[in-house]
């Protein structure tokens, strides 16, 4: 972005440069050496050399700052667009991480709705840490209590 926002500046420039001056004639010179291949020059490489003289026009000045006027709003378009890249991006991060932490609470929920559903001789520790196990009425309002956090944190 930064190298078009800088071919921008300099099409700009080099634009003034050729508004400000008026038409102008310079002189090059064309070379066929030996091989056949053709060479243009500022100055002439040999006897064979054949002056040729080059018109350079200058460009309308209101195409001039049409050309800049659509190139500042390219530029303006490519900075929004990539400003709106980064926001897509920060909220797929986003949501990505709350999907994450959503599919650890569902994974705990179901891991503690398995431990009471499969019942047996289910503890829990005291201020002491001994063990305290649950009655078959405390492990049932342990696993209805379960599903239904399980149900609420789980998508369908």
């Amino acid at each position: 972005m930064k190298c078009r926002q800088w071919l921008g500046q300099l099409a700009a420039a080099v634009t003034m440069v050729i508004v400000n001056h008026s038409s102008v004639a310079d002189d090059l010179y064309k070379t066929v050496d030996p091989q056949g291949h053709i060479v243009y020059s500022d100055r002439p490489l040999s006897s064979a050399s054949q002056r040729i003289s080059v018109q350079v026009t200058a460009p309308n000045p209101e195409e001039a700052a049409r050309i800049a006027k659509e190139q500042a709003m390219l530029n303006a378009d490519a900075a929004q667009q990539a400003q709106q890249a980064r926001h897509d991006a920060d909220e797929q991060n986003k949501k990505a991480a709350q999907d994450a932490t959503q599919k650890r609470r569902c994974d705990s929920a179901r891991d503690r709705y398995a431990v009471f559903a499969a019942g047996g001789r289910i503890f829990k520790s005291d201020e002491q840490g001994n063990r305290v196990y649950y009655s078959d009425q405390e492990i049932e309002e342990q696993r209805q209590a379960a599903k239904a956090i399980m149900d609420t944190t789980c998508p369908k």
